[in-house]
C-alpha cells in the first residue's frame, strides 16, 4: 500500500473515532443506554446478549436498529411471526431503553398474532408471551408508567374487549398458570391465592397513577397521552369487571364487595378533580376535569349490591321476585342512562339481564310467544331505532312498569351531495299509531334537542296519524305510555307504530 493510501486510511479512521467520540457518543440515546453496558446492573438472562450488542454496535447502534426495524416490517407483512419475535428480541438487546420496543411486541403478540390462530393453544402461547414480554420491559424500565399501563391494559382488556361479556376460558388460563401468577405481580407483592387478570392489573395501574401524578401526563413516542385520571378510570373498570366475574361464578358476596370498591373508586376520582372541595389525602389533583359520568357511576354503583341480591332471589322463578329485580334495574337505567357498559341492557342482545328478565315477564308461558320483541326501550336513551316504513308491533307490559320510546331518523336524501346543513324547508313526518288493545295511549313527539313538540291522546279504535314538520336533520323521538298510568290496565295493551318521511 502506498504512503498516500496509508495516509488516507489513517485520516478516515481518525474521522470515525472523532465522529464516534465527539458526535454519536454524546447523543442523548447513547448516553441513556450507557448503563446497559454495566453488566452488574443487568438481569442475568440478558447480560451476555445486551452487553455484546452494546460492545459490538457501539455508537453505531442506531444504524443497526434501523436495519432491524426495516426487516421487522418485512417479516410482519409476510406473517412470519416467530421470526418477527426474534427480531424484536434482538432490537431489545441493542435498544433496551426504548419503551416502544417492549410495548410494540407485547401488544402485537397478545392481540394481532394471537387472534390470527384458530388453535386455542397457539393463541394462548402468544397471549402469554405478550404478557411476559411486557413484564420484562417493566423490569428493564422500572420507572416507565407507559409499560405498566400496557401490561394492565392487556390484562383487563383482552378478556373483556366486548362490552357485557367475559372470556372465561382466558381468565381461567391466567389464573391457573403458575408462571404468570408469579411473574405478573409487582416485585415484593405476594398473594395467598391465584388472582384474576383484573386483580393482577390493578396494582400496575395504581403504580402508573402515582408516577403520573408527579408529572401530570406523559406523551409516548407513538403519540399516546397518559394521564393519572386515565389510570384511575381503568382501575374502576377492573373493579367492575372483577365484580361481574365473581357474580358470573356465583360468588355474590365477593361480587358485591368489588362493586362497593368501584363505587368508592369513583368517589375518590371525583375528590381528585380540579374543582373538588379539599379532602385529606387527595391534595394532589388531576390536571383535567372529570366527565359527569363518574358522578352517575358513583350513584349507580351504590345499588349494584342490591341488584346482586335481587338477582339471586329471582332465580326462584317467582314473578314477584323477577318484578322486584326488573323494577330496580330498569329504574337505574332510565335515571342514569345506559352507562352500564352493556352488562344489564343491550338493544340487540336478549340475554342481557334486563332484557331477559323483562321479556320473560311478558312472554306467554303457554305458547312461548313474546308479544313485544322491542322491549327495554323505556327512555329516550334506550329507544328502539326504526327506519321509515318499519312496523313496530308492541304492547305496554308489565302493568305500570312500561313506557316505549322510539327513534325516528330524518336524513338528507342520498342525491343531495354534499347535503346542506339544514333542509331548505321543514320536512313533513307522519307517525301512525294504531290501538289494537283497549288501553288508552298518550303519544309524545320530541325534537332533536329532546324538547316535546307534539302530544296526542289515543282513545279511539283504529289508526291515528300524527304529523309534524322537522326543521333539522337528525334523530327525533316518540314516546308511548299509558293514559292514565294507574292500574288496572286491560289485558290487551297492544298497538302498532310506523312513520314516514316526505322528502
Amino acid at each position: 500500500m502506498t504512503k498516500s493510501r496509508w495516509a488516507a486510511l489513517g485520516l478516515v479512521l481518525s474521522l470515525m473515532v472523532a465522529v464516534q467520540h465527539f458526535g454519536l457518543e454524546q447523543q442523548p440515546e447513547t448516553k441513556a443506554e450507557a448503563p446497559m453496558k454495566r453488566v452488574a446492573d443487568l438481569p442475568a438472562s440478558d447480560v451476555l446478549p445486551t452487553y455484546m450488542a452494546s460492545l459490538f454496535f457501539g455508537a453505531f447502534r442506531a444504524v443497526a436498529v434501523d436495519i432491524l426495524w426495516i426487516q421487522l416490517r418485512k417479516v410482519e407483512e409476510e406473517k412470519r411471526w416467530y421470526e418477527r419475535r426474534e427480531i424484536v428480541k434482538l432490537i431489545s438487546y441493542v435498544q433496551p431503553r426504548n419503551p416502544e420496543v417492549w410495548s410494540h411486541l407485547g401488544w402485537h403478540s397478545a392481540y394481532n398474532v394471537a387472534n390470527g390462530f384458530t388453535d386455542p393453544e397457539k393463541s394462548w402461547e402468544w397471549v402469554k408471551f405478550g404478557l411476559l414480554w411486557l413484564r420484562k420491559g417493566i423490569s428493564t424500565l422500572p420507572n416507565e408508567p407507559y409499560l405498566k399501563d400496557q401490561l394492565a391494559y392487556t390484562l383487563w382488556h383482552k378478556p373483556s374487549w366486548r362490552d357485557g361479556e367475559l372470556d372465561v376460558a382466558l381468565l381461567k388460563r391466567i389464573e391457573e398458570d403458575a408462571e404468570l401468577q408469579a411473574a405478573l405481580r409487582p416485585d415484593g407483592v405476594k398473594a395467598d391465592r391465584p388472582q384474576s387478570a383484573f386483580e393482577l392489573a390493578i396494582p400496575w395501574l395504581v403504580m402508573a397513577r402515582e408516577e403520573l401524578l408527579s408529572r401530570d401526563y406523559e406523551l409516548t413516542q407513538m403519540g399516546l397521552y397518559l394521564y393519572p385520571d386515565g389510570m384511575d378510570g381503568f382501575t374502576r373498570m377492573c373493579m367492575i369487571l372483577q365484580g361481574m366475574y365473581e357474580w358470573k361464578r356465583n360468588r355474590p358476596e365477593e361480587a358485591k364487595e368489588w362493586f362497593r370498591k368501584a363505587q368508592r373508586q369513583c368517589e375518590d376520582m371525583l375528590a381528585r378533580s380540579p374543582d373538588a372541595p379539599p379532602r385529606p389525602g387527595f391534595e394532589h389533583r388531576y390536571k383535567n376535569g372529570l366527565s359527569s359520568i363518574f358522578t352517575d357511576w358513583a350513584e349507580m354503583y351504590k345499588s349494584y349490591p342490591d341488584l346482586v341480591d335481587l338477582e339471586v332471589k329471582a332465580r326462584s322463578g317467582k314473578r314477584e321476585d323477577q318484578l322486584a329485580l326488573m323494577t330496580l334495574l330498569q329504574s337505574l337505567l332510565v335515571k342514569h342512562g345506559p352507562i352500564d357498559e352493556m352488562w344489564f341492557w343491550n338493544r340487540y342482545n336478549p340475554r342481557s339481564l334486563l332484557n331477559s328478565v323483562k321479556l320473560s315477564l311478558i312472554t306467554d308461558k303457554t305458547t312461548r310467544i313474546c308479544p313485544d320483541i322491542q322491549e327495554c326501550n323505556d327512555s329516550l336513551d334506550l329507544g328502539t331505532d326504526l327506519n321509515p316504513g318499519d312496523l313496530a308491533l308492541a304492547n305496554l307490559a308489565p302493568e305500570g312498569l312500561d313506557v316505549d320510546c322510539y327513534w325516528m331518523g330524518v336524513v338528507p336524501p342520498p342525491e343531495l351531495k354534499p347535503p346542506p346543513a339544514r333542509p331548505a324547508k321543514p320536512v313533513p313526518v307522519t307517525a301512525t299509531l294504531t290501538r289494537v288493545g283497549k288501553l288508552p295511549l298518550k303519544v309524545t313527539i320530541y325534537d332533536t334537542a329532546r324538547r316535546p313538540i307534539r302530544q296526542e291522546l289515543l282513545t279511539k279504535e283504529g289508526a291515528t296519524a300524527i304529523q309534524f314538520a322537522a326543521p333539522d336533520w337528525g334523530r327525533y323521538f316518540l314516546k308511548v305510555e299509558a293514559d292514565p298510568a294507574t292500574s288496572p290496565w286491560p289485558a290487551d295493551t297492544r298497538y302498532k307504530f310506523q312513520y314516514s318521511v316526505e322528502q
